[in-house]
């Protein structure tokens, strides 16, 4: 019972995957449209015809009653009796009769090849005959086609009035009719299915190219991100999706190639920190120390704990940042007031250095985060002043334009160069010259700045010359 219950499951799922292919969604709306084209032709034809039958019966019956007629007016005019001359009135028509008689309704001539007592009694009359006039009635052995028609007679002054019922076999055309139609289903049938299969077959080979492609595509891993699709031989339906999905993999790429790079330099930025508190613990356990010593030592190591906690802080934050976990808030912020707040704070690290500290430019405000602008402007500050020569000067001057407002910290100090600079932003990226740290910074701080800035609208961008070196925070005006 288990395998039939697997079979079973087996068999609904392929079945579910065949009917939600395209290639079947497509087929089948194809095929329900040709059937419907073919069954609504195939009843115009059966119309035409059996209209194109109806008109010539009709023009055929009209002849005959035109004879009739001509015949009961001789026999008027020669002043004989029309049953004497009606029997002679129709020669050349095949399988036509006609039935007539007097307004007494005495029958002066009847075929005997129809039966004219089953035509309906309570059927109007007509004065000639048309497709429309014309119906249907069966005798005893015949389908016949009829119409009702009065006509009349004027003889000297007597006007004599007939009714004429004209009649025509329909057993040919009937027969004719239920072949023809056998024959128009037959070839309706092979037509549908025949434009099914070069449809199907038409589609199968249209996908030929996108088959080609997911074989390509699984052959794509972590492993061969290097790997693109090429558009020679693909339709141009397809060349867009194909540049989509190398752009595609080229973002992962270079994804993977960031990850890869963060990885290593994590590892590197605390290896050194572990290592130097292993080696610590183990010269000062080698032999007794004083409590001074053990004083110090612990110390350092709380010194480089510090530092590897504000690292994993700012890792966290700027996956926190760069994956929009964290939402700002909209706050209109006095930026000057942050900023003489800020060089309040950095006053002792930069008097260190003899550097002095100078804000120009406008009041402006801005809409943004107010804890995230401080931290980004901190970040630049504490950079600015770090890499600054003693004795120096830095200057934060705030700028207000029609299109934006910027704030740009510059300072005076080695150049970088256009290799460095655009890679300043970069996770843990020093310049050659900024490896010489001392104790200070993970190389995660311009990184931090950029990508709170971003979050809130802005952006933020280095320029450096001999003259000096700048950061620029700008905010357009028209972003919220």
């Amino acid at each position: 019972m288990v395998w039939a219950t697997n079979y079973q499951r087996w068999t609904m799922n392929k079945w579910y995957s065949v009917a939600n292919s395209l290639a079947f969604r497509t087929t089948s709306l194809v095929g329900i449209t040709v059937l419907l084209f073919f069954s609504v032709m195939h009843a115009i034809v059966i119309h035409s015809i059996e209209q194109h039958f109806t008109e010539q019966d009709a023009s055929e019956l009209n002849e005959v009653y035109r004879a009739v007629d001509a015949k009961l007016k001789d026999a008027a005019s020669n002043h004989t009796p029309p049953s004497e001359t009606l029997f002679e009135a129709v020669s050349g028509h095949h399988g036509v009769y006609y039935h007539v008689e007097n307004a007494d309704g005495e029958t002066l001539f009847s075929s005997d090849e129809a039966d004219f007592s089953f035509y309906p009694e309570n059927s109007p009359s007509f004065a000639t005959v048309t497709p429309d006039n014309l119906i249907l009635f069966k005798d005893t052995q015949h389908m016949l086609r009829a119409t009702k028609l009065t006509t009349s007679v004027n003889l000297s002054g007597t006007v004599k009035t007939y009714t004429v019922i004209v009649a025509s076999n329909m057993e040919f055309h009937m027969s004719y009719m239920e072949d023809f139609k056998k024959t128009l289903w037959l070839f309706t049938l092979c037509a549908a299915i025949v434009t099914i299969l070069a449809v199907r077959i038409a589609i199968h080979r249209g996908h030929s190219p996108l088959r080609k492609l997911s074989r390509k595509i699984e052959t794509i891993s972590a492993d061969h991100l290097d790997a693109r699709l090429s558009t020679k031989g693909v339709p141009s339906e397809l060349t867009v999706l194909v540049d989509s999905f190398n752009t595609m993999i080229q973002k992962l790429e270079d994804g993977f190639s960031r990850l890869s790079f963060f990885s290593a330099d994590i590892a590197h930025e605390l290896r050194t920190p572990i290592t130097n508190l292993t080696t610590q613990t183990q010269v000062i356990l080698s032999r007794e120390r004083t409590n001074e010593n053990y004083t110090d030592i612990l110390y350092s190591h709380l010194e480089e704990y510090e530092r590897m906690s504000k690292m994993v802080s700012d890792m966290l934050l700027l996956a926190q940042t760069e994956h929009g976990l964290i939402k700002p808030n909209k706050d209109e912020v006095a930026v000057n007031q942050e900023i003489k707040d800020l060089m309040e704070y950095f006053e002792v690290l930069a008097d260190d250095k003899n550097i002095k500290l100078t804000l120009i430019g406008p009041p402006v405000v801005i809409v943004c985060d107010k804890t995230m602008l401080r931290q980004a402007l901190s970040n630049l500050i504490s950079n600015a002043i770090r890499y600054s020569p003693k004795d120096d000067k830095i200057v934060i001057a705030t700028k207000n334009t029609a299109d934006a407002i910027s704030i740009s910290i510059i300072n005076h100090g080695e150049v970088i160069s256009k290799e460095h600079l655009g890679r300043l932003f970069d996770r843990f990226y020093r310049t050659d010259f900024s490896r010489k740290r001392d104790g200070q910074g993970a190389g995660l701080g311009l990184t931090i700045a950029k990508s709170i800035i971003k979050i809130n609208g802005g952006d933020i961008h280095a320029e450096s010359s001999v003259k000096n070196t700048c950061f620029t925070l700008k905010f357009l005006k028209n972003k919220k």
